[in-house]
């Protein structure tokens, strides 16, 4: 992520803004895909190198891979908190 910018957008059927970050998606060839991310009320990533955070995956309904509505980003080199083990 490049910058910290956010674009908000008014709906004025719901009166509410909807608030999204431009990112770019590292494809691995030295090219960047463009890809919004919604943020909700939720802060502004600060720029900087992230990972899509696992949890924000999901199975659609004939079994393929999609991503959330709002899609949580963890700073490169920082591991997500995995669950705790149970204990028994």
């Amino acid at each position: 992520m490049k910058s910290a910018a956010v674009e908000e957008q008014h709906n004025p059927k719901t009166n509410s803004i909807m608030r999204s970050q431009m990112v770019g998606l590292d494809l691995g060839n030295g090219f960047e895909l463009p890809f919004r991310v919604g943020l909700g009320q939720r802060p502004a990533y600060p720029a900087g190198e992230y990972d899509i955070d696992p949890k924000s995956f999901a199975l659609g309904n004939f079994g393929d891979l999609t991503l959330k509505r709002y899609v949580d980003l963890v700073p490169l080199g920082v591991k997500p908190h995995a669950p705790a083990p149970a204990k028994g």
